[in-house]
């Protein structure tokens, strides 16, 4: 599976708030590691490499900003405050599996 692919399960990207494919991009952008050969994103060899748990995490806490700005309205079936936690607490979830990164000079 596609590291784009496993995080759309991740962040359930296309439900309210959703994600846009562009979000996903770009988180994955910030989460690129070192590959197993020590190699960079920028170098043409790199094998994709990404801290999966640190990109879910940023993308749920874009859902929980995005799900503060709702207004809730008796016909939308939800309460934006308990999106908004719900958000919250699957970012703190993913936040809590991130990878940890330390060089040594």
């Amino acid at each position: 599976m596609e590291p784009i692919d496993k995080l759309k399960q991740l962040t359930a990207w296309d439900i309210e708030p959703t994600l846009t494919e562009d979000d996903l991009d770009e988180l994955l952008a910030v989460a690129a590691l070192k590959d197993a050969d020590g190699l960079t994103p920028e170098e043409a060899e790199w094998t994709p490499t990404y801290d999966l748990n640190t990109a879910a995490a940023q993308a749920w806490l874009i859902k929980a900003a995005r799900a503060a700005a709702m207004v809730d309205t008796p016909e939308a079936g939800m309460v934006t405050s308990k999106v908004f936690d719900n958000c919250r607490a699957m970012a703190r979830i993913y936040a809590s599996k991130r990878t940890a990164s330390v060089s040594i000079i």
